[in-house]
């Protein structure tokens, strides 16, 4: 009798957990540490896609449901940093009113310069200025771990440190409290790119503590892991100014870690 319960105990278990199957793995598109991006969109026109921001290669891939490529936009050569830009608010119908998909993009230039620019998917100029989107800069607007999807019914996104990012279906959906409630945390806790990136001497990144949380640390690595610096950080400010005078020239990865949760890596590249 003993040995039917383990049975079937284990036939339970092993069920349950297989109803969250693996639908398809991405290369270069983990988040991880804020190099890429994977995400679904849901476009004005074409409807649900997936989307990878891969920003060590500078362009943007657009799939299909079925996983296949759409399309691939290009933003190599655009002014700053691409490789450290913000892509934001992807849309084919927000910024002008054909069919083609846009986009912000946002990226410090030189010492203490800003840019924005607004570029169409064939990398025709929109609009550009100055300013700084710093008010959504820190924030990857449409991305989220998981997702209610018409076509594929609820999907979850996880990054590896590896690279890769996987996509799984989920047998349950995602609740309108719960979908609220990511959405109000993803707003509260954040941390911006610093600004100017590169750097030679100072960097400027803004910050936001989830809410009921007064405290938090900004922590530095080296590509190897190691910590390099670490700030303490409150509600007193949302700016921290780092100086990079004892940093070695490099590539450093940083988060704003708290007790509740830790935002995804952001990338500084210090010139000497």
């Amino acid at each position: 009798m003993k040995k039917i319960l383990i049975g079937l105990f284990s036939f339970i278990t092993i069920n349950v957990m297989g109803q969250i199957t693996l639908l398809q793995t991405y290369d270069s598109a983990s988040s991880s540490w804020g190099n890429n991006q994977l995400m679904m969109i849901k476009f004005e026109i074409s409807g649900e896609r997936f989307v990878n921001i891969n920003r060590m290669g500078e362009y943007i891939s657009i799939y299909n449901l079925n996983h296949s490529l759409n399309k691939k936009i290009s933003f190599s050569g655009f002014p700053g940093s691409p490789n450290t830009a913000g892509i934001l608010y992807l849309s084919e119908s927000l910024f002008n009113t054909d069919s083609k998909i846009e986009f912000m993009y946002c990226s410090g230039v030189g010492v203490n310069g800003q840019y924005t620019g607004i570029y169409n998917e064939d990398d025709s100029l929109i609009f550009s200025d100055t300013g700084a989107a710093m008010v959504i800069a820190h924030i990857p607007m449409q991305q989220y771990p998981i997702y209610n999807s018409s076509s594929l019914g609820t999907i979850m996104i996880l990054s590896y440190r590896g690279g890769q990012a996987k996509v799984f279906s989920l047998p349950g959906s995602l609740s309108a409290d719960i979908a609220n409630a990511n959405t109000n945390l993803l707003n509260q806790s954040s941390i911006s790119s610093p600004y100017p990136n590169p750097t030679n001497n100072t960097t400027t990144i803004n910050y936001t503590l989830p809410s009921g949380i007064n405290e938090g640390e900004i922590v530095f690595y080296n590509l190897q892991g190691a910590e390099v610096k670490r700030f303490k950080v409150d509600k007193t400010f949302s700016t921290l100014l780092v100086s990079t005078a004892d940093i070695a020239e490099g590539t450093y990865l940083y988060q704003l870690q708290t007790s509740v949760q830790s935002t995804e890596g952001k990338k500084m590249v210090v010139i000497k």
